[in-house]
């Protein structure tokens, strides 16, 4: 296979590909440098491929995104052959849909869908931690599909009296559990635990709010503060935030405006960021009589 057909993800020591979902051709899609995969129309979804040193300290698994605290899944993952030699590689069983409905198009990322990502676990020998998401999406409604990989969570592993806890290296990255996320449930993974038998692990003797720094109160009038926010989710990515009088809304890609993107191009926000918005939109989409979405969303404070 060609470079071009490949991204290498030097963080996390992790390289991705994609093929077509329902095509009789098993070729790895071309991308161009910034993962854009190129020449296609109207695909139907994407096999995605995601492989690791074999001797390497990273391991790949994929997350139930379908209920509350979803699980992470074995059987989710089967084992891709005749890769690179020397690297290990995984392909989803249940490749990512393609949606569509009138001129919205998106990969499914939640609910009764096949996850548009995968997670990969990164442990060095002293314990630093990276977890980092590979995927695809489209955030122009099919007319471009990109093969991305981010950080979601930095920190470092510590052994805390029979277990283990993880405290992030900046607020931003929120504790490592994720609220409703539990990612804690891959310290029973035997991938994990593998690497943390093997490496040397500091007993924590910190503070509770270092291992989940709060989030700051989003001052009166029209503020918010961002929990989370995610470049997969949604059509353009999404994630909630916490209203002045503690109430719930969204925020989508599509309405953040003034913000310069990130290094990799993609625009988004990050936990404890205030922002402010012009108007509330209810009962949109599908969740009627669930929190609102907000529109004209600017940045006005990072810590």
């Amino acid at each position: 296979m060609k470079a071009s057909q490949l991204r290498h993800f030097p963080q996390a020591q992790v390289v991705a590909g994609a093929m077509l979902a329902g095509s009789e051709d098993s070729e790895f899609l071309e991308m161009d440098p910034q993962g854009y995969i190129l020449g296609l129309k109207n695909p139907a979804g994407f096999h995605l491929v995601a492989a690791v040193r074999e001797l390497g300290r990273t391991f790949v698994v994929q997350k139930n995104v379908g209920t509350e605290g979803g699980s992470y899944e074995n059987r989710a993952l089967a084992e891709f052959k005749d890769f690179v030699p020397g690297f290990k590689a995984v392909v989803m069983r249940d490749p990512i849909e393609v949606l569509r409905a009138g001129q919205n198009v998106w990969t499914g990322w939640h609910k009764n869908q096949a996850s548009n990502r995968l997670d990969c676990y990164h442990l060095t020998d002293h314990g630093m931690l990276i977890l980092f998401q590979v995927g695809i999406y489209t955030h122009d409604n099919g007319k471009s599909f990109r093969l991305h990989g981010e950080p979601r969570w930095l920190g470092r592993l510590y052994k805390s009296g029979n277990g283990l806890v993880g405290i992030p290296v900046n607020p931003k990255w929120g504790s490592f559990n994720g609220g409703s996320s539990n990612r804690n449930q891959i310290f029973q993974h035997p991938e994990f635990q593998a690497l943390v038998k093997s490496a040397k692990l500091e007993e924590w003797k910190g503070s509770d709010v270092e291992i989940d720094p709060p989030l700051p109160t989003a001052p009166e009038g029209k503020y918010a503060v961002m929990q989370w926010y995610i470049t997969f989710a949604g059509q353009t990515g999404q994630g909630p935030c916490t209203m002045h009088d503690g109430s719930i809304a969204w925020v989508h890609g599509i309405e953040i405006f003034g913000l310069v993107p990130d290094p990799d191009g993609e625009i988004r926000l990050w936990r404890g960021d205030i922002i402010s918005y012009q108007g509330k939109a209810e009962n949109w989409g599908h969740k009627k009589n669930g929190p609102p979405k907000l529109t004209g969303v600017r940045l006005v404070g990072r810590a």
